[in-house]
C-alpha cells in the first residue's frame, strides 16, 4: 500500500470520528480526539487534521459544557456517567445519627400506667434494648421497673374482666362450654338427646338416597352402617346404583359414590349429607343440621348451634336480632 493511500485512510478515520452522529449533531463528544491515541500516532494525527472551524468550536463547546455540574448537563455522546461529588451535606447525611435512649426519670408513673398499649409496648421494646447495649445496674433496673408496670396493668385487665363476666352472665361461656366433668357430660347428654329427637320426627318428613356403584368398597362399608341407622331410626332409604340410573344421579347432581342425600318428601328439595365413608354420629350430626336448616329454623351463620343454645354465647345471630345487653340499647 502506498503512503499516499495510508494517508487518505487515516485522514478519512480522523474525519468521521471527528464528524457528530446524525442523534448527537448537538451533543459533540466531551473527549478530545487526542485521547483516542496514544504516543506518536496521537501527534501524527495531530500534524494531519485540517483546520476547521466547526470542529473547533464544537470541541470548545463541549469542553465548556464538561465544566458544569453533572446534575445541569445534558447526557454526553458516549454517555460516560459520573458520580456524583462528595460534599459535606452528603458526608454529614450519610453518617448514623445519634439516638437518643429514654431514661426512667422523664415519665412518671402516672403518665406510664396511663400511657396507650402500643405506645407503652415500643418504650418497654426500647428500655430492654438499652439494658442489652449496656447492662448497668441502672438500665437493668429500669427495665424490671417497666415489666413490673405491664405486669400489674395485665393483672387489673384480668381482674375486671373476670368482675364484669361475673356480673353479666349472659356473657359467660361457662353455661355452653362447663369446666368441671359433670357440666359437661350433662352438655354432651343435651345435644345427643336434642339430635335424636330432631332425626326420629324427621322420618315422616324427609327420607334418605344413597347412590352407589359395583364394585365400590367403600359403598359397602357405608351400607352397613346406613343400615344400621335406618333399623335404629325407622327411616326411609332407596339404594341407588349410579351405573343403572345415571339420570337419578345426574338430577341430584351425583359423581362420585358412595354419597347420601336428604329429600324433603313433599316439596321435593334436598341437600347433600355426605360423600364418602361417614360414623354413624357424624352421620346423625349432619342430618341433625340439615333437618334444622330445611325446616327453616336455623340459619347458615347458626350452622353448629343446637337448639338450646338459642340466645345465649354460642348463637351468633343474637345481636342481629335485637337482643343486644341493656347497657348497649
Amino acid at each position: 500500500m502506498t503512503s499516499r493511500r495510508l494517508l487518505f485512510l487515516l485522514f478519512s478515520a480522523a474525519s468521521l470520528w471527528l464528524s457528530p452522529m446524525p442523534a448527537l449533531a448537538q451533543q459533540p463528544s466531551p473527549v478530545p480526539p487526542a485521547v483516542m491515541f496514544q504516543g506518536d500516532q496521537a501527534s501524527s494525527l495531530q500534524d494531519r487534521l485540517p483546520s476547521n472551524s466547526t470542529i473547533l468550536d464544537g470541541v470548545q463547546q463541549s469542553q465548556n459544557e464538561d465544566s458544569k455540574p453533572f446534575y445541569e448537563d445534558r447526557k454526553q455522546g458516549w454517555y460516560w456517567y459520573r458520580k456524583e461529588p462528595l460534599t459535606r451535606k452528603t458526608l454529614k447525611s450519610k453518617l448514623p445519627s445519634k439516638r437518643r435512649l429514654p431514661y426512667l426519670s422523664d415519665y412518671t408513673m402516672r403518665e406510664l400506667w396511663n400511657m396507650y398499649p402500643d405506645d407503652f409496648q415500643e418504650l418497654l421494646n426500647t428500655f430492654m434494648k438499652k439494658a442489652v447495649q449496656n447492662p448497668t445496674e441502672k438500665n437493668i433496673l429500669d427495665y424490671l421497673i417497666m415489666q413490673d408496670i405491664a405486669r400489674r396493668k395485665s393483672l387489673a385487665y384480668a381482674s375486671v374482666m373476670s368482675y364484669v363476666v361475673q356480673k353479666n352472665p349472659q356473657l359467660s361461656t361457662k353455661t355452653l362450654y362447663p369446666v368441671t366433668a359433670p357440666g359437661r357430660a350433662a352438655v354432651a347428654a343435651m345435644r345427643t338427646r336434642e339430635q335424636e329427637k330432631t332425626i326420629r320426627t324427621g322420618r315422616s318428613e324427609f327420607a334418605l338416597i344413597m347412590f352407589t356403584r359395583k364394585g365400590c368398597d367403600f359403598c359397602e362399608a357405608q351400607t352397613s352402617i346406613l343400615t344400621y341407622f335406618v333399623h335404629k331410626y325407622s327411616w326411609p332409604l332407596r339404594m341407588i346404583d349410579i351405573e343403572k340410573n345415571p339420570g337419578a344421579a345426574a338430577r341430584f347432581n351425583v359423581t362420585m359414590t358412595p354419597a347420601i342425600i336428604l329429600v324433603d318428601r313433599e316439596s321435593g328439595r334436598y341437600m347433600p349429607i355426605a360423600v364418602g365413608v361417614v360414623s354413624m354420629s357424624e352421620l346423625s350430626l349432619k342430618l341433625y343440621r340439615t333437618i334444622r336448616y330445611l325446616r327453616g329454623e336455623i340459619m347458615p351463620q347458626q350452622w353448629f348451634m343446637h337448639d338450646f343454645e338459642r340466645g345465649k354465647s354460642n348463637d351468633v345471630l343474637q345481636y342481629t336480632e335485637n337482643h343486644a345487653p341493656e347497657n348497649q340499647k
